[in-house]
């Protein structure tokens, strides 16, 4: 695992985040962004015709012109391409791990827009950290000898199950789509001997009487298929999902206050309940405008700049 060390850290790379990323880097603070697979709403948008300036420019357009922006400040800002799976925040100093470092950081500013709100995967939110994991080369030292499953369709996921195999877990794995739709490294896999279940959907895991994860409930996506209905279950130790992280479930493990409809609360701010923390865009609710997320990551990124001259005693 890489160590690596910032000022300030900012979870998510669209309007909200960049913006805070320009505004502390214009003031020469070290920051890192990071990007993570889930893409931003605005990315997805065909259209905007009321971004002030522009008449009607493509979503994707516009957020290309923004991480321009900010990659200009490459002396101040590193862009990482990784998903968060644990956080430590609000306790003086700041870690938060993604899939492959561990990042220590004063502020941190969360950023992650609408993202996944909502478990995907039936009791997936209280088994994480219970035998649900979003990271293999983290967790997988724990359960050399014992059968985990992988759920991913990705070449990051075919990776990670010969890493698998290499600490000595008994490695299987399920995905939502055809074996020949995966990338070239699944004939890798097969002649590792590793199983492959494809065109499955996992619906539920299901714990033990401890509160730890005891199997699997698993159904076929083919339609038209006899076992379209049936129900597969499938005994386990570990399960690591490569297919989405809970962002919402991580944030409120590591002490972050959500609203009623999974929203992180702040104030005028952009302030969680966290001491050093900070939060902006999509995430916090509102209008779900790219104009209000940018000025509340500018708001962000102000104040969080801020908070480290007031910690920093500069």
């Amino acid at each position: 695992m890489e160590e690596l060390n910032c000022e300030i850290l900012i979870i998510g790379c669209g309007p909200a985040g960049i913006t805070a990323g320009i505004y502390c880097a214009r003031v020469n603070r070290d920051v890192i962004i990071l990007d993570g697979k889930e893409l931003s709403a605005l990315s997805r948008t065909k259209e905007l015709q009321n971004w002030p300036g522009e008449i009607d420019i493509k979503g994707k357009h516009l957020l290309e012109r923004f991480r321009a922006h900010v990659e200009s400040y490459s002396e101040n800002v590193r862009i990482i391409k990784n998903d968060v799976i644990s956080l430590m925040l609000g306790m003086g100093v700041n870690k938060t791990s993604t899939r492959t470092a561990n990042i220590t950081s004063d502020v941190v500013i969360i950023a992650t827009g609408g993202g996944i709100r909502r478990e995907i995967i039936k009791g997936e939110d209280s088994l994480i950290g219970f035998g649900v994991s979003y990271s293999a080369l983290w967790d997988g030292p724990m359960y050399k000898d014992k059968v985990v499953y992988l759920y991913g369709n990705d070449e990051e996921m075919l990776d990670d199950a010969l890493t698998l195999q290499q600490m000595g877990c008994i490695v299987r794995i399920i995905t939502n789509t055809e074996i020949e739709k995966l990338p070239e490294k699944v004939y890798i896999v097969k002649e590792a001997g590793i199983e492959i279940f494809e065109n499955m959907e996992i619906i539920e895991v299901v714990p033990n009487s401890e509160g730890m994860i005891q199997k699997i409930l698993c159904k076929s996506l083919k339609q038209d298929s006899e076992e379209a209905e049936e129900i597969k279950e499938f005994d386990l130790s570990c399960l690591f999902i490569l297919t989405h992280i809970s962002s919402n479930s991580l944030f409120k493990k590591a002490g972050v206050e959500l609203d009623e409809t999974g929203n992180i609360k702040v104030d005028e701010e952009q302030r969680t309940n966290l001491k050093g923390v900070f939060a902006a865009g999509d995430c916090t609710g509102g209008l779900f405008q790219v104009v209000f997320a940018t000025a509340e990551g500018a708001r962000a990124g102000i104040n969080a700049c801020r908070y480290l001259r007031q910690l920093k005693k500069e």
